[in-house]
């Protein structure tokens, strides 16, 4: 069920990442120019997600690696939970994308502090043919493709404390979305 709500997702992930998921408005750090994705139309949009979290000692810990072709490259990284002083993030976007040849390699500055995810996500055999309908901002968005599961393995280091990820949800995409206007 959490892969199928993935699914849709994809579609509005680019949005929601220039305006920074999960962190104070401001904290998204994004590059121009990138089309505008919320503009009625089909695409064709390949990348990787990968949905992780963990445990920094007490603290919960949330990474996203969302990568998209069209869209830009996106890292979210979440320390602490329910909104309170432990909790900080960052959202930002970056040219190269996180995954090379296997290798995974992604790092911001998360409270002044360096924030690192490193480790291997490989492709499996694993592929499953998706297609999902979302209506968000006036739109109706179709996206129908195949997501190929990754078999990954990744740390994240923030400073000198390190924590395992668990990635519940990481694939490749291929996906065409057609997005239509629901809006007179």
């Amino acid at each position: 069920m959490r892969t199928q709500l993935l699914t849709g997702a994809l579609a509005v992930a680019a949005t929601s990442a220039l305006i920074g998921l999960g962190t104070a408005p401001g904290s998204a750090q994004t590059l121009d120019p990138t089309p505008d994705p919320m503009t009625p139309g089909v695409t064709h949009e390949r990348g990787i997600l990968m949905a992780c979290t963990g445990d920094l000692g007490s603290r919960p810990v949330r990474v996203n690696l969302y990568e998209n072709r069209t869209y830009g490259n996106y890292l979210e990284v979440q320390l602490g939970e329910g909104g309170g002083a432990d909790e900080v993030g960052v959202s930002r976007q970056v040219k190269k994308p996180f995954v090379t040849r296997g290798s995974v390699r992604a790092a911001a500055s998360l409270d002044g502090t360096k924030v690192r995810v490193t480790g291997t996500a490989v492709a499996t055999t694993k592929v499953k043919k998706v297609r999902e309908v979302v209506e968000d901002a006036g739109l109706r968005i179709v996206s129908k493709g195949t997501h190929t599961r990754l078999r990954d393995d990744l740390v994240l280091t923030y400073g000198t404390r390190s924590a395992e990820l668990d990635c519940g949800d990481a694939f490749v995409y291929r996906l065409t979305v057609t997005k239509t206007s629901i809006v007179d």
